[in-house]
């Protein structure tokens, strides 16, 4: 099933580069903050934000869920830059690498509107960076702001999947090989 994937995010591994001090990450990805429109992240000394989000997991990745207040909508991003399991990712790599997909974002998406992927892209993700590069003001000196980031998508199943060959090794010698 299609899902919020927050519960398969590893809280300590997930990131924001340019956050302000007092106004992170944290606030617009885990709820009960996410659901609070005064709750925001908003970029430090310039427009750029870069959020790199691990998943306890290999996840898919369908579509991006963002929120930015109406009174602030100005201050939305207007682009996003995904990248697929690029964990160190800083923002000259970000401006210069070989996206898996570049996204515009319209005023629906900054109210809600979720923001298809391109799901073939986003099969096998362990960590998702995301690069905002700037606002609807255009002004690289003024705040990006969000009040809400979802990723939704499924988990994959990992049951049936085949022991390795020292797993079966070692099943095998100690089933077999240490008699009673």
């Amino acid at each position: 099933p299609i899902e919020d994937l927050v519960g398969v995010l590893e809280k300590t591994q997930c990131e924001c580069l340019n956050a302000a001090d007092g106004k992170p990450l944290a606030n617009i990805i885990f709820p009960p903050a996410r659901e609070e429109p005064e709750s925001l992240l908003e970029s430090d000394c310039d427009a750029q934000l870069l959020i790199h989000l691990t998943f306890q997991q290999i996840v898919k990745v369908h579509s991006l869920v963002l929120e930015t207040p109406e009174s602030l909508r100005q201050q939305g991003p207007v682009k996003a830059i995904l990248f697929v399991n690029k964990p160190t990712l800083d923002f000259s790599s970000a401006e210069s690498e070989k996206p898996a997909q570049e996204v515009v974002i319209s005023p629906d998406n900054l109210a809600g509107k979720p923001l298809e992927l391109k799901f073939t892209a986003f099969q096998n993700v362990s960590t998702i960076s995301i690069f905002f590069p700037e606002n609807a003001t255009g002004d690289e000196d003024e705040m990006t702001i969000l009040s809400k980031l979802a990723v939704v998508g499924m988990t994959t199943a990992i049951e049936g999947s085949k022991p390795s060959l020292e797993q079966q090794k070692a099943a095998a010698a100690g089933d077999w090989l240490n008699p009673k």
